[in-house]
């Protein structure tokens, strides 16, 4: 047993001195010096002939006595880049570079830089990785590592160690000509939401991205790149560095994205101030000219508009509201339009406080309207998604500058006014509405979403609040008080914190005011089709202000809403007046100025109109929502339907004997079939 140990002994031994007598010997190594042999090897093709060799489709294996020469430019030393080998075809000013993937580690202590080494690739393979050209073995017709039992017999080492001379490039003039050279970049800095983190994750040893901004000299910002960090690498710990300078690093990619590789901490040479983002930056458009651009359809903002914006951040999800969501509007005070910008990211305040002021680059971004609320991101159809966490900081950049937010002070009335959408703003003189008194933000357990409604007292218009149900403060009792509240204004108000919630007064018994707006006639005189109209009537004892009130249309049986509703946030009505809303021809003919103008007043007798308020919920309703009127006992075609005048309460549900039809129809399920409308003669707007 003793004389088979020995012979294991003897025979490790003898591999060892085989391995250094090829690619092995290194000054690391604490071993006698041996003499280095350059090997007898005559080279047969270049790099680029070799890359050449490789046709799309399976790994290309190479069955003739190809021999190629290279520099090593890559190392693995510090545990950044694995299993690979980066050679070139010159110390300096390179023409073609190589990957060869090998199965095995320590190849620093092999084939170290400036290292010119020898390919034997009969019997190995050409292949495609990942949108680059790469030598390796062919496994099942797709390209593999090299076996370490094999690489003996392919890589020899000559006794040449070169000085590689990086080659100095820029992020704009990178090409895959260039991938596996060693570059340097000058004139770059981390972006500023990567600093304070380190070059890859502490916890875990997941492989993250930093980003690389490139500069001019006058400091404008000019192109990006990423730097591919492992969770193996010795320096992952290490902080990022915050002044600028330069890089060196291997080119990879990853497809069409190129990616840098550090050898070692040592690659990021950074001495020099840092360019700061309020020089970078000059925005080339304001925040309001932004969503004018917005027409109904989804904006698409294109690769060479180049439109930069800046705001102020006003959301904050620190407490868990406002989950992925960053909302800025364009003045510290007293603003006059905001936005909101989908993200990818669990903690965006970490990165973007309440105060920051932010620069938006908006190529490549879209905006269109979710759920009512213009938002930027990416598409999905017809809506917004968020962009992705990886590439929030190629659009998002942060100045540096805080400032205080002062909100802009506003009445309840005023919540619905457009100007203050997706702004800060204080609504004074609220409180809950009497029947959620005692209830939490959401519920008492659980994490579902919920709102709140406040109200002002001898006001009609309401406001919900709206709470994450992940929110901190979502279990606990909403303030029973009166007073104020400060949130950022949408279809509804949402805080950031409990502070946002003053009310310090004690709670008002508020009147009891309940909104009595009915549709009173539809109207579609046969022989002026422009002159449709809509007529509704306050039947009530209060003005009831509409802001947020909407009528919807729905067509031919639909149960969709058709198009765009008419909005009635410029109407308050008196009690016993009349709102008619109408279409383009209606003040010639009928000698009336009507309150709203609008074509999509087009019922042709079996269309229904649902009158709709503030919180979404119908309040009133003519024709039966998923039915057309053709043949049925609504039918109004070229005629009109009368309200009785006996009616003075609103009705969400359909009921036929409310109502008096006229119809050009011979339906004998109607009031009056057989019996058309002609304008203005047959109709009296305004009058019950």
């Amino acid at each position: 047993m003793r004389i088979y140990k020995n012979q294991q002994k003897i025979i490790g031994l003898l591999l060892l001195v085989n391995l250094l007598a090829n690619c092995v010997k290194d000054q690391d190594f604490s071993i006698p010096t041996v003499s280095c042999s350059e090997p007898n090897i005559i080279v047969t093709n270049t790099l680029q002939q070799v890359k050449e060799m490789y046709t799309y489709g399976s790994a290309t294996v190479i069955d003739t006595d190809v021999v190629i020469e290279g520099y090593v430019v890559s190392s693995d030393k510090s545990g950044n880049i694995y299993k690979t080998l980066s050679i070139q075809d010159k110390p300096e000013n390179p023409t073609s570079a190589i990957k060869i993937s090998i199965d095995a580690t320590d190849l620093y202590t092999k084939c170290d830089i400036g290292r010119k080494i020898y390919v034997k690739l009969k019997g190995l393979a050409v292949g495609y990785s990942f949108g680059s050209v790469q030598i390796g073995q062919a496994v099942g017709g797709e390209l593999a590592r090299i076996s370490s039992f094999e690489v003996k017999n392919h890589i020899f080492r000559s006794c040449e160690v070169a000085e590689i001379i990086p080659k100095k490039v820029t992020i704009s003039a990178l090409s895959k000509d260039m991938l596996e050279m060693l570059i340097e970049i000058e004139n770059v800095q981390f972006k500023s939401n990567d600093l304070g983190l380190s070059y890859a994750n502490v916890e875990n040893t997941e492989t993250v991205n930093r980003v690389l901004e490139s500069f001019n000299d006058n400091c404008n910002l000019v192109d990006e790149v990423p730097i591919r960090n492992s969770g193996f690498s010795s320096f992952k710990n290490k902080l990022l560095p915050e002044e600028k300078g330069s890089v060196v690093a291997v080119l990879g990619n990853f497809y069409d994205d190129f990616q840098l590789y550090l050898r070692d901490e040592d690659d990021v040479k950074f001495a020099e101030q840092r360019c700061d983002y309020s020089n970078v930056f000059t925005p080339n458009i304001t925040l309001s000219e932004i969503r004018n651009l917005y027409q109904g359809t989804t904006v698409e903002f294109g690769i060479n508009n180049n439109y930069i914006i800046e705001g102020y951040v006003v959301s904050s999800d620190e407490n868990s509201n406002f989950k992925e969501r960053l909302v800025i509007q364009d003045k510290i005070e007293n603003p006059t339009t905001g936005i909101q910008i989908l993200i990818e990211n669990d903690a965006v305040f970490e990165q973007y406080n309440v105060g920051d002021k932010v620069f938006i680059k908006l190529d490549k971004l879209y905006m269109a309207k979710n759920n009512g609320i213009l938002t930027i991101g990416y598409p999905s159809g017809n809506k917004i998604i968020k962009i992705d966490a990886k590439e929030i900081g190629s659009f998002i950049y942060n100045s540096g500058e805080n400032f205080e937010i002062t909100p802009k002070e506003i009445l309840i009335s005023e919540v619905l006014n457009p100007s203050y959408e997706n702004t800060l703003v204080t609504v004074l003189n609220v409180q809950l509405v009497e029947n959620e008194l005692g209830k939490a933000f959401t519920y008492f357990t659980g994490n579902n979403n919920a709102t709140r409604t406040l109200e002002t007292c001898r006001e009609t218009t309401k406001l919900s609040v709206f709470t994450n149900g992940d929110a901190t403060f979502s279990n606990e009792l909403f303030p029973e008080g009166h007073g104020k509240i400060t949130g950022v204004l949408s279809n509804n108000l949402e805080i950031r914190t409990l502070n946002d919630v003053q009310f310090n007064e004690d709670f008002e018994d508020c009147p009891l005011i309940i909104p009595k707006i009915i549709i009173t006639e539809v109207a579609d005189p046969k022989n002026s089709v422009s002159s449709r109209f809509v007529e509704l009537y306050n039947a009530g004892d209060s003005e009831i202000n509409l802001s947020g009130w909407k009528l919807n249309k729905y067509v031919n049986g639909s149960t969709t809403i058709s198009g765009s509703s008419v909005e009635l946030d410029a109407v308050s009505v008196q009690a016993g007046k009349f709102v008619i809303i109408a279409n383009t021809g209606y003040e010639a003919i009928f000698n009336d100025i009507s309150d709203i103008q609008s074509s999509y007043i087009s019922g042709n007798g079996d269309d229904v109109y649902e009158l709709v308020d503030n919180t979404g919920s119908t309040v009133d309703v003519f024709g039966v929502i998923g039915e057309d009127g053709n043949g049925t006992n609504w039918e109004y075609l070229d005629g009109r339907a009368v309200r009785n005048v006996e009616i003075i309460e609103p009705n969400s549900v359909f009921t036929v004997s409310e109502w008096t039809i006229y119809s050009n129809a011979s339906n004998s399920l109607i009031t009056n079939p057989n019996t058309p409308q002609n304008a203005p003669i047959n109709f009296n707007p305004r009058e019950r």
